[in-house]
């Protein structure tokens, strides 16, 4: 990703210092960045003029007092607190005292870095996706004392770099890591359950929902062990509550060495020419309580996804139901406004629709009448419907 950051502000006519654990890993970074762009002029989406100008704006940052002539700097290392406060303090004490010290964090506080780098005033969070040039999305993470002008000129920066900007409060997982929890704890949990395979709730995600992937399909594209990893960070820094609670089948796949494609193996083998599913599915029957029947059929019928079987629209309701609920109580603490978590989420991770705008036109009483007949029974608690749908 610190690679992808750099082209972006390369091409946005920075001129960028790379800087690395070493001279080498730094120099491929600049050769495989001069690769991808050559690329882009084969593809006639640059000219030869341009790419070489682009070029001439990356240099090795190892070399010299560069840090000490940057404006701005972002951290995209390793998800790890201790590591990245002290190599951003490191660096803090290299560069111009009033340089803005960006993180690239997905789900650590920046408040936390910032007291850690001792510059809590000039530390913000510019949450990049990746692919970095591709992805439009940034979320820019004000901690409780970052200056406000600190994070207004990250914005800014971020903007004439051609991406769209939400801006989000500090809490674990901010907008995107925290929303689509639910897209594969609910996958999981009905895998478990027994409800439906691997294959068939990709499928009905996809059909039902016009998501471009399943959560397991995601998952495995992702990589299960950084799946799993924010899933902890975020449950645990929430203080644990029920309802995003890390999935036993995660924490086993990733003690496996199954991380999806990259490993051969996740929730689908790729040994074959197409994938299959490789978790295995006890299939079991159920039925519901007919108060339950009722608030899925309508959910799903408000949603866009009539028709299909109870079981089908079970899946799809429990899915979205949670992804609707997580932004309902984003929104109950104030993380972010609707319309940047709707943003988010369809640029992020690329939802159909913005998950509170999808609940306004579902309704918003609807919605709350699933949750609560999902919360009822064996998942009591876990399904609490966010204030957002009560009003």
């Amino acid at each position: 990703m610190g690679a992808g950051i750099a082209q972006t502000a390369a091409q946005g006519g920075w001129e960028v210092a790379l800087r690395d654990v070493d001279e080498a890993t730094v120099d491929a970074a600049i050769a495989g960045i001069g690769k991808r762009l050559d690329r882009l002029v084969e593809k006639n989406k640059l000219t030869a003029d341009e790419r070489a100008a682009i070029g001439a704006r990356l240099r090795n940052g190892m070399r010299g007092g560069e840090l000490a002539a940057c404006e701005l700097v972002i951290e995209a290392i390793v998800e790890d607190m201790t590591i990245k406060t002290r190599v951003m303090k490191e660096v803090a004490g290299q560069a111009r005292t009033d340089a803005i010290l960006a993180t690239n964090t997905s789900s650590l506080s920046v408040a936390a870095i910032g007291e850690g780098v001792g510059a809590v005033e000039r530390t913000v969070g510019m949450h990049f996706f990746n692919p970095v040039p591709l992805m439009k999305l940034v979320e820019i993470i004000s901690g409780e004392r970052t200056d406000p002008a600190v994070a207004d000129r990250a914005a800014k920066i971020a903007t004439t770099w051609g991406k769209t900007v939400v801006r989000v409060r500090d809490t674990p997982g901010f907008i995107v890591n925290r929303v689509a929890r639910g897209f594969y704890l609910e996958a999981m949990r009905l895998l478990d359950e027994g409800v439906a395979g691997v294959d068939e709730i990709d499928a009905v995600m996809r059909s039902m929902g016009g998501f471009r992937m399943g959560p397991f399909e995601l998952m495995d594209l992702i990589g299960i062990d950084v799946n799993y990893a924010v899933s902890v960070s975020v449950w645990d820094q929430l203080g644990k509550p029920a309802r995003l609670e890390p999935h036993p089948i995660q924490r086993h796949l990733v003690e496996n060495q199954r991380f999806g494609r990259k490993s051969g193996r996740g929730a689908y083998s790729y040994d074959m020419e197409s994938p299959i599913p490789a978790l295995p599915l006890d299939r079991k029957s159920f039925d519901l309580p007919h108060s339950t029947y009722e608030a899925v059929r309508l959910f799903a019928d408000g949603a866009g996804a009539a028709g299909g079987s109870i079981t089908e629209q079970f899946v799809f309701a429990r899915i979205l139901g949670a992804i609707m609920n997580e932004a309902g109580l984003a929104i109950d603490e104030e993380v972010a406004s609707p319309a940047d978590i709707d943003t988010a989420m369809k640029l992020g991770v690329n939802y159909p629709h913005g998950p509170t705008e999808w609940a306004e036109r579902v309704g918003r009483r609807t919605c709350r009448h699933l949750l609560d007949a999902l919360n009822e029974g064996p998942c009591a608690g876990r399904y609490v419907a966010a204030r957002w749908f009560r009003e």
